[in-house]
């Protein structure tokens, strides 16, 4: 393995350490609903589903008693809405436009992979929308050393689950000069924070742009295995609970 390569293998790992707290939580949108014993006794929990997972599918938030769940975007919020900040420091060898067009391919590639097994699944790319549902960043630094970080978020509002998620990347998580990034792996860490953004968590073991393989980068960034887990995770009612029940504030709205 070429210096280069160690590098940037050493980044992803990095990465790796700072993602999992986000997209095991809900910190990437405003705190839900707080619960108490009263409004937990009131809630009572009905499974409305055995759930089957496929691929390498995972609760992807956290209801407010602490139990597992999974969140998505539903098929009435589609298209989903992506605003996309232009970065200020353009990848290596390559002009700021070149890099925002990497970015962005980096997010169409999940669209074009999803859309053949979900033809409604679509994307929006907007500029400096705060009210859009998908929000990414570019940032001189991120946590650590870690070149992105990103994650899903919900919240319960008016008897509604809302789900918003973000991420940031920088185009050189570091003072050195091998840690800027070439376009191609600008638009595989594109790819793999967006992956956590629908709500998708690491695959390490497996050939998928959820991989911290950075070979992945030379094969098919979004592969079958991810197509296969976001069609399980739509699969499953939102907002519904590792036990098959739904998130108490949704069973609290439903009274």
């Amino acid at each position: 393995m070429s210096r280069f390569a160690a590098a940037l293998v050493a980044v992803l790992a990095l990465a790796c350490a700072a993602e999992r707290p986000t997209a095991l939580g809900n910190s990437t949108a405003p705190a839900p609903e707080a619960a108490t014993p009263e409004s937990d006794a009131r809630a009572e929990a009905k499974p409305v589903l055995v759930i089957e997972t496929d691929g390498f599918l995972a609760p992807n938030a956290t209801d407010v008693d602490g139990t597992p769940a999974y969140v998505h975007y539903p098929r009435e919020r589609m298209p989903i809405r992506v605003s996309v900040e232009l970065p200020r420091l353009a990848a290596l060898n390559a002009s700021r436009e070149k890099t925002d067009a990497a970015v962005i391919d980096g997010i169409r590639l999940w669209e074009t992979a999803i859309q053949r097994a979900l033809p409604w699944f679509a994307l929006e790319i907007v500029r400096d929308d705060p009210r859009a549902d998908i929000q990414v960043d570019w940032k001189t630094r991120v946590v650590g050393s870690a070149s992105g970080y990103g994650g899903i978020g919900w919240r319960v509002k008016d008897g509604t689950l809302h789900v918003t998620s973000s991420f940031e990347y920088a185009t050189k998580p570091c003072n050195h000069p091998v840690c800027q990034l070439e376009l191609d792996q600008l638009r595989f860490l594109v790819a793999h924070e967006f992956g956590h953004t629908l709500g998708l968590l690491h695959c390490l073991d497996c050939d998928s742009a959820m991989t911290y393989s950075w070979e992945t980068i030379e094969r098919t960034r979004v592969t079958e295995i991810d197509v296969r887990t976001i069609k399980a995770l739509y699969e499953i009612p939102n907002g519904t609970r590792v036990d098959g029940t739904l998130m108490i504030p949704l069973r609290k709205a439903a009274q």
